[in-house]
């Protein structure tokens, strides 16, 4: 019953993370923290795991749907994955030493909650503010100079708490990568699958993550993978914005609980 049960949450996360390209910090954190009772370094262990796994099948997809412009892509992911590696290993060091552990584990939880609520009012801001963009973003330009602050801060925010797609990375495609919402969604899951890939061999060495409810999750997310292609090719942009705005106040609310 309990392997029933891990699959069908298994299959509701991975419909949402490959529609809204929101993840760790939004869907899995909350999960593992309050339906499996981990603790903050174990259940960011676990989420990076989960996310690199869920996330494969869902950037080949976006990729084939053609929502990925791989150039934009690898600069993103250029700037990122040194922060993101960088972080994890501090997290996981600090984490090992005895009289840094309950302060490690209040910090993670702190800058959870305040990554969110930053982007949360940086979505906001780009849904409802959205600066004048040519119709054909694919022809607007993109300046590395400004992504590389928000790129870098990202990157340590994603290795330090497992918060990635929704939270960080998918506004600030929106607002520095001059990216539409599919293009933020799929670059998001592209370049998140290879950040939590290296976050979770950061975080594996020192036995944080568990490797078996990873599988059975990731083997559930398979399931949604047909409903999720439906979606994609029929929903419009406007519906895709407000589910992921919903997810990101509800995921404020549960890791703000949290910290009580």
């Amino acid at each position: 019953m309990a392997i029933i049960t891990t699959l069908i949450t298994g299959a509701l996360t991975g419909l949402i993370i490959s529609t809204t390209g929101v993840g760790g910090g939004v869907i899995v954190l909350p999960i593992l923290t309050y339906l499996y009772g981990m603790n903050a370094l174990m259940a960011v262990a676990t989420a990076n795991l989960l996310s690199m796994l869920m996330k494969v099948a869902s950037s080949w997809l976006h990729y084939k749907l053609g929502n990925i412009p791989l150039r934009r892509a690898m600069i993103v992911l250029g700037i990122m994955l040194p922060a993101t590696f960088g972080a994890s290993l501090l997290v996981t060091w600090l984490a090992s030493v005895p009289a840094w552990q309950a302060i490690t584990e209040k910090s993670i939880n702190l800058l959870v909650v305040a990554a969110i609520l930053f982007s949360l009012w940086l979505f906001i801001q780009r849904m409802f503010f959205p600066p004048p963009l040519p119709a054909n973003t694919a022809e607007t330009p993109m300046s590395v100079r400004e992504l590389l602050l928000p790129g870098i801060t990202a990157g340590v925010v994603l290795g330090a708490t497992g918060v990635g797609g929704g939270i960080v990375v998918l506004p600030m495609l929106l607002r520095y990568a001059k990216m539409d919402i599919r293009q933020a969604i799929g670059t998001s899951i592209f370049v998140t699958t290879l950040l939590s890939g290296s976050s979770a061999i950061a975080y594996m060495q020192d036995g944080h993550t568990d490797v078996r409810l990873a599988l059975w999750l990731f083997a559930g997310s398979l399931l949604s993978m047909p409903l999720t292609k439906i979606l994609l090719t029929r929903m419009p942009d406007r519906a895709f914005q407000y589910a992921t705005l919903i997810l990101i106040l509800c995921s404020a609310v549960m890791m703000t609980l949290n910290l009580f």
